[in-house]
């Protein structure tokens, strides 16, 4: 936060975590990445963080270049792994792994329309939150522990500031990754696409109250 140029406190520290976590290392695995090109990662830095700025480009460890800057030692950061079916030295193959992040490319972009369909701010950072956001719900864990945030209520006050119509629209307090999922089925998209939902380990604690459609008996 000391090197923050004015502005919201509470987009700045939300950035300034989302930076953090996700390191914004150029060669992490796909699901890892901010998802944001390099000349706009490099803008958006230099203008809500300008001393930060100083010294980093994008591709290189942001969090290790603000310990540096902050003459403090840095945890070596370890790059959030891929999902497990395409981790496994084996099946690394291009044949196997194209499929997998084409899937991925695919519920990004349609989690990225999602939200930009319901902006209710024109300020450049929500779109930047669009994408690094949209770029986060295909990991396998809970939304906002992926973006580096406090807890789901920094969330779901984030989505309040700039994506209104999304957040009120969630009037059954479901976890957020769930009730983006439910508003594109909603919308048409395809229900028999598998989703990054399915191979978590929290699935449960998000999809719990749903109970499985029992099977018609055999005459």
């Amino acid at each position: 936060m000391a090197c923050s140029a004015s502005g919201s406190l509470a987009d700045t520290q939300d950035l300034g975590r989302m930076l953090l976590r996700r390191c914004s290392d150029a060669s992490a695995p796909y699901p890892c990445a901010l998802g944001l090109p390099p000349d706009r990662l490099a803008a958006l830095v230099g203008t809500v963080f300008p001393e930060a700025a100083a010294g980093w480009t994008p591709g290189r460890c942001f969090s290790r270049h603000v310990h540096r800057l902050a003459g403090a030692e840095a945890e070596d950061h370890h790059a959030c792994p891929v999902p497990m079916d395409i981790a496994v030295p084996e099946i690394m193959r291009p044949e196997i792994i194209r499929p997998e992040i084409m899937r991925l490319k695919r519920e990004e972009e349609d989690f990225l329309g999602l939200l930009l369909r319901n902006r209710s701010t024109d300020q450049p950072i929500a779109a930047a939150f669009a994408v690094i956001i949209a770029r986060a719900c295909v990991e396998n864990d809970h939304l906002w522990r992926s973006l580096g945030l406090a807890g789901r209520n920094s969330l779901a006050e984030l989505l309040r500031r700039h994506f209104h119509p999304l957040a009120s629209a969630n009037t059954r307090k479901l976890r957020w990754k769930r009730f983006f999922y439910e508003r594109l089925l909603a919308e048409g998209r395809p229900a028999d696409r598998p989703t990054v939902c399915d191979a978590c380990a929290h699935h449960s604690d998000c999809y719990g109250d749903i109970v499985p459609a029992r099977p018609h008996a055999m005459p």
